[in-house]
């Protein structure tokens, strides 16, 4: 949902909804309406509150009743925010950047339950593996919020989102670990062409950073005002090698796939995320970028990823 979410945000450009960390304009519960973002004489503001005047946005030193904006600017109630010079509130924007931080923030509460509950399972099994796993996730949430942070307080600076991104992929990635360590040794089968496997997992991983890459200059091009329709055409020559890797990535996981696909259902799912993600990958070639396909292509490479690692982790004994 954490991943889905952030890509809504990247389709919706959203990101910068909220212009400060952890808060929202400076407030808990993010404002609805111009209005709470517009210095109002009579309101009382709290320090780190945050407002637009004069395309600026200006934050509340301490607590003030709203009298005179001159004259409490002369004072030094009010401060320009200095992190970054995005000035835009859009209700919408705000509201989805929003919740895509309150879901991230949820995530903290299965994740600590998990580290106590393989706490107490490693206590009687003697098997610590998947708590170190889910102390490892839970220090990975904390990174990749810190580095949200880092990707507000830049306004979005090119690859900050790339690597924003990559921590996600690996808390997927850790907990597809702490899954399989709580798992009952496998004893259906061997894995064939194990090596391929790990070439596919190389390969996917690079081609998810190139589609970020990808993704950020089509964010460029949005913000210039390019339509939709000439998306494509404004791409740097660049994005074409994003495009004829994917039938590689499609090649080498098909050819370690198919010769496993009756070992378990997850080198099945495998086989149709890489399929699905091609027809979306079509789709943006052939249909002008639709919307709806950008967090569904995102989501189906972090599956395809996600079940490959499953693949590799579960089956690492079973070589030819």
């Amino acid at each position: 949902m954490v991943v889905l979410a952030g890509s809504i945000v990247r389709m919706t450009g959203s990101g910068m909804g909220c212009p400060d960390w952890p808060k929202c304009f400076g407030l808990a519960i993010p404002p609805t309406s111009v209005d709470e973002v517009t210095w109002t004489q009579g309101t009382e503001y709290a320090p780190g509150r945050m407002l637009l005047a004069n395309d600026t946005l200006w934050v509340a030193q301490e607590t003030v009743l709203a009298e005179d904006f001159q004259k409490e600017q002369s004072r030094g109630v009010w401060e320009p925010y200095t992190r970054h010079d995005y000035a835009i509130f859009n209700p919408m924007h705000t509201w989805v950047e929003f919740i895509n931080r309150l879901i991230g923030a949820l995530t903290g509460i299965p994740a600590l339950l998990l580290a106590l509950g393989t706490f107490l399972w490693g206590w009687r099994r003697k098997n610590w593996r998947p708590f170190l796993w889910s102390l490892a996730n839970l220090f990975l949430l904390g990174l990749v919020a810190w580095m949200g942070k880092k990707v507000v307080d830049g306004n979005l600076i090119p690859f900050s989102i790339t690597l924003h991104m990559l921590g996600a992929v690996a808390i997927l990635l850790v907990l597809t670990a702490a899954w399989v360590s709580l798992a009952n040794p496998w004893t259906g089968g061997r894995l064939k062409r194990r090596n391929w496997l790990i070439l596919a997992v190389v390969l996917t991983g690079m081609q998810l950073i190139g589609g970020t890459q990808v993704r950020e200059q089509v964010d460029l091009l949005s913000h210039a005002g390019v339509l939709r329709s000439d998306w494509l055409d404004g791409l740097p020559a660049w994005w074409k090698w994003h495009r004829t890797g994917s039938w590689l990535i499609l090649a080498v996981q098909l050819f370690w796939a198919w010769p496993n696909r009756k070992l378990a259902p997850v080198v099945r799912w495998s086989m149709a995320f890489v399929l699905l993600q091609m027809g979306t990958g079509i789709l943006f070639v052939f249909a002008s970028m639709p919307a709806w396909t950008q967090p569904l292509h995102l989501a189906l490479a972090m599956g395809l990823l996600v079940s490959n690692g499953w693949s590799l982790m579960r089956f690492s004994g079973e070589r030819d």
